[in-house]
């Protein structure tokens, strides 16, 4: 069975969540705090108490529309499907759920994996002379909805009666041939641990799964030429290892499976392994998964995923599907990200720059936990910015399923065309991001307790002396940056596709390209002439030096900080990383914050 559609309302902080056309990979995101696991539980005390209630009173909500997927459904129910809100059809429902099933071969019910999985202590297996086989033992209908944890104990005493029984079993089949007077047997019984092997060796390679010590009531693995206890594996390994043996234990089919925050403990790849792992488990099972994964999320969009939403006015629908396609999904492309992005945080700052990733920790740094309501991503450098208008327009300028998005880049990012920040998109007063790293007089703080004597590294007015003859050396650099990017802003993307071309015929196709690739020739032409280039480099250089010659600190705004500071550390003979951290803190001390223009920015985006 699989659910082709879920309702449910007024379950806090749910208001109202519709959705339907489920498929078989079923992913429903979120930020924290929207109401996932509240959803969720809501479901499972729905199959855990379907049908009506104590009074007799009959419950619609949740309500579903269940599919049936095997004929034994169709059987017992008469009916191709079955919707909930119909009081004899939930009755239906609950009467075909409440039986209980095999331990092994688990068919037609539902199974639940909770957030907080971790395999807790088991306790130690009393061994009977006559130990029935677990896998043909019945188990309570609601068993598998209680969760791993409650469960685990279970499949790890499972495989040892397993196990022993099936010893048991081959030892007095041999007995009784051998008072039949046989003096052989055949060995045709199957290994119940090769599907237990096999996905051991999928999920955990090259580290492989060894023969249980039954006695010594032990899970093993083999590393190398050595044999441990499962105890000695990884957190992540072992509850990937206690969710799949257990999955492989039950061996479901037609079966509803739900899986809160399955990527807790675990690194993306071994994430992906176990979810296909899963998948090929068993026959026609439906997997939902609610996850703040955006590898996940952005990995499943063909089948289907669905976004909560924070409360909507007048109690709309908090249920969003997302599409692998549309306006959205190409513009956060284009800005480095993926859809799912979106279950982070209902307030995202997307970092511009070419060393994004590590602005982000500098950003983190500065800001600390003054904004926990943001959260910080990087987003490439500064040629995604190329379609800014569709980004801002799809992205930028709106709330995305209750979701703001926000962006701060370098002022490098500003072009001729689109140089001025919006409440949204905000551009950094200063070229880079370590032009707010060069303020004398905390530098010089930096060093008061490493530096001994007349040291330079002591005196505000040698340091700036520094800084200003190491701008000096990189001054034709940053008369290249700044003419060659608004050379590259004003030649912008040559394009010679030609209009209304869906009906031309070779001829006029051909006449077509030809104007095309004349015009832009010219455009190009006219950008690159070389007495305006001259002008330009003449006209940025002298502005430059202009800059270094007046007592100011305006030429801290304009040239390459990320050039300055790396070769001010090499003379200083320190550690980039570690002079932006300790120079952080001393600007945090401070009685004026040079990173205030930061703080500012990061404030208006948490008050938007």
């Amino acid at each position: 069975m699989r659910i082709k559609k879920i309702s449910a309302t007024n379950i806090p902080p749910v208001e109202n969540f519709i959705v339907d056309d489920l498929k078989d990979l079923v992913v429903i995101a979120g930020p924290n705090g929207v109401g996932k696991t509240r959803l969720v539980n809501g479901i499972l005390n729905y199959f855990q108490n379907p049908g009506p209630n104590r009074r007799g009173v009959h419950l619609t909500n949740p309500s579903f529309i269940i599919e049936a997927t095997d004929q034994s459904e169709r059987g017992a129910w008469n009916l191709p499907e079955l919707d909930t809100t119909i009081p004899e059809q939930a009755i239906t429902l609950q009467n075909f759920l409440r039986q209980n099933r095999r331990r092994r071969n688990f068919r037609n019910s539902v199974l639940y994996y909770e957030s907080n999985r971790a395999i807790q202590q088991v306790n130690p297996l009393v061994f009977d002379f006559d130990m029935p086989d677990p896998w043909e033992e019945n188990v309570s209908w609601d068993f598998a909805l209680g969760g791993l944890k409650n469960r685990w104990e279970d499949t790890q005493h499972a495989i040892f009666k397993k196990l022993e029984n099936q010893r048991t079993s081959i030892g007095n089949r041999a007995i009784q041939l051998r008072n039949k007077g046989h003096d052989s047997m055949k060995l045709s019984f199957t290994d119940p641990m090769i599907p237990f092997n096999e996905a051991f060796s999928k999920l955990l390679g090259p580290k492989t799964f060894a023969t249980p010590r039954i006695r010594e009531q032990r899970l093993m693995y083999i590393d190398g030429e050595n044999e441990f206890g499962i105890e000695l594996l990884s957190s992540g390994e072992r509850e990937v290892l206690g969710i799949a043996f257990d999955f492989i234990l039950r061996n479901p089919s037609h079966c509803i499976v739900f899986f809160d925050e399955p990527e807790l403990h675990l690194h993306p790849e071994l994430l992906s392994r176990l979810i296909t792992t899963l998948r090929y488990v068993g026959e026609s099972n439906q997997f939902i998964l609610l996850t703040h994964s955006a590898e996940l999320i952005s990995s499943s969009l063909d089948e289907t995923v669905v976004f909560l939403t924070p409360p909507k006015e007048a109690h709309g629908n908090q249920a969003v599907k997302i599409e692998p396609t549309g306006d959205v999904v190409e513009a956060l492309h284009q800005l480095g990200q993926s859809v799912g992005i979106v279950s982070l945080g209902k307030k995202i700052v997307l970092i511009e720059g070419s060393d994004s990733s590590l602005d982000k920790k500098t950003y983190g740094q500065i800001v600390r936990d003054q904004f926990p309501e943001l959260v910080l991503l990087p987003s490439g450098g500064k040629e995604n910015l190329s379609s800014f208008r569709t980004i801002a327009s799809e992205v930028l300028d709106k709330s995305l399923w209750g979701i703001r998005f926000f962006m701060l880049a370098d002022r490098d990012a500003a072009t001729e065309t689109q140089p001025i920040s919006t409440d949204n998109f905000r551009i950094l007063s200063r070229y880079h991001l370590e032009n707010y790293f060069l303020d004398a007089e905390i530098l010089r703080q930096c060093f008061i307790d490493r530096e001994e004597g007349d040291s330079w590294l002591l005196s505000v007015e040698q340091i700036e002396d520094r800084l200003r003859k190491i701008a000096r050396s990189v001054l034709g650099y940053s008369v290249s940056l700044v003419v060659s990017k608004k050379i590259r802003d004003a030649t912008g993307n040559i394009s010679v596709m030609p209009k209304g071309s869906h009906e031309m015929d070779i001829h006029t196709l051909v006449d077509a390209f030809s104007k095309k690739a004349v015009a832009e020739r010219q455009r190009v032409e006219t950008v690159l002439d070389a007495n305006e280039v001259r002008q330009l480099v003449e006209d940025t250089h002298q502005k430059f030096e202009d800059l270094l010659a007046i007592p100011s600190d305006a030429w801290k705004n304009e040239f390459p900080g990320k050039q300055i500071l790396s070769r001010f550390c090499d003379q200083a003979r320190e550690e980039e990383s570690r002079l932006k951290n300790l120079y952080i803190r001393k600007a945090q001390e401070a009685d004026t914050n040079p990173f205030q223009e930061i703080v500012d920015i990061f404030s208006s985006f948490a008050q938007a």
